[in-house]
């Protein structure tokens, strides 16, 4: 059983991580461009994808299942965001990856480090896009192409973008040459989220509240997604996502190991919100959208299904050294 460290304080943790995210992103595996479009289409008819036909990595599998995800299109959002399923989908699509990298490691006691962006948030504005997170020791350049450490042997060779269709805009995969991840820390937008922003998702008493949408303005996942508070500014997730910029916008965000960072500290504030208010899950099985159901079987193209039920409980197989959020 791993135990997930900040990876400002774990250099080993650190390390390991970036070592595993190089190995699986420079490992090609036996999966074409055009072998994974025609498995995805079956299962998801609005997934797009076009490009070059080529090798894809071990890596670039979980982009490409990442972004299928946003484009399986269900009542409420998608198989994986805007919805309950939110939070258990995207702790599965971890726990493999984790599973992944302790075998590439050598290591069953590995465990996923996470980001505190919200300690980050505190800083002024021109000072979190130059934390030591961002330097060759860690993951490298926080805006353009990422060339120092670890990281910058990195390559990605699927990317999401947005097309006119005729009737509308629709999104697509473009598999093609092997580029460096690219950032643009704060430009987008200038500060990261806060303290008071995790305290305020913390402090809410139900999982999920109907309609169980992105337009819900309570309830622990749609203010963790990022979705509620209502207003012009993305919140805690999304805003993290917006703030880094470059490849984390896309549905290809996987790109950048930064994703799993965030989403790490993503559980962590979950888990942490469990760990006090109990291990709950709304909506119940009469009153769930399709797929964001308990026992509902969540979207996967790698490794076997899971369900909501089966995550909530995640003690036997990780532990965070600090669930203290905010």
């Amino acid at each position: 059983m791993g135990t997930r460290s900040n990876i400002l304080f774990n250099p080993a943790a650190r390390d390991a991580f970036l070592d595993a995210c190089r190995a699986l992103d420079t490992q090609l595996s036996p999966v074409t461009a055009s072998q994974a479009y025609g498995a995805i289409r079956a299962a998801v008819p609005n997934f797009r994808m076009r490009g070059t036909d080529q090798q894809l990595s071990y890596y670039d599998l979980f982009v490409i299942w990442h972004a299928a995800s946003m484009e399986n299109r269900l009542s409420v959002g998608n198989s994986a965001h805007s919805g309950p399923i939110f939070l258990p989908w995207h702790r599965h699509f971890m726990l493999l990856l984790e599973q992944w990298m302790q075998q590439v490691l050598g290591d069953d006691d590995y465990g996923l480090p996470y980001w505190d962006w919200a300690a980050d948030g505190e800083l002024p504005a021109a000072q979190q896009f130059r934390t030591q997170l961002f330097s060759a020791g860690f993951i490298g350049e926080a805006r353009g192409s990422v060339f120092s450490g670890p990281l910058g042997e990195m390559r990605t060779r699927l990317r999401g973008t947005r097309f006119w269709d005729g009737t509308r805009w629709a999104s697509v995969v473009e598999s093609g040459p092997a580029l460096r991840i690219q950032r643009d820390a704060g430009n987008d937008i200038a500060t990261l989220p806060d303290q008071s922003d995790v305290r305020r998702a913390f402090d809410q008493p139900e999982y999920d509240v109907p309609p169980y949408t992105a337009g819900v303005q309570h309830g622990h996942r749609n203010l963790l997604e990022g979705w509620a508070p209502a207003g012009d500014a993305p919140a805690l997730h999304n805003r993290v996502h917006v703030w880094v910029g470059g490849d984390m916008g896309p549905g290809t965000s996987p790109n950048d190991p930064i994703f799993f960072l965030n989403h790490c500290n993503v559980d962590r504030i979950w888990e942490a919100w469990m760990d006090d208010k109990g291990r709950r899950y709304r909506p119940a099985a009469g009153e769930a959208p399709t797929g964001h159901a308990l026992d509902a079987v969540m979207f996967t193209l790698i490794g076997p299904a899971r369900r909501p039920s089966g995550v909530l409980d995640v003690s036997e197989q990780y532990t965070y050294d600090s669930l203290d959020v905010f």
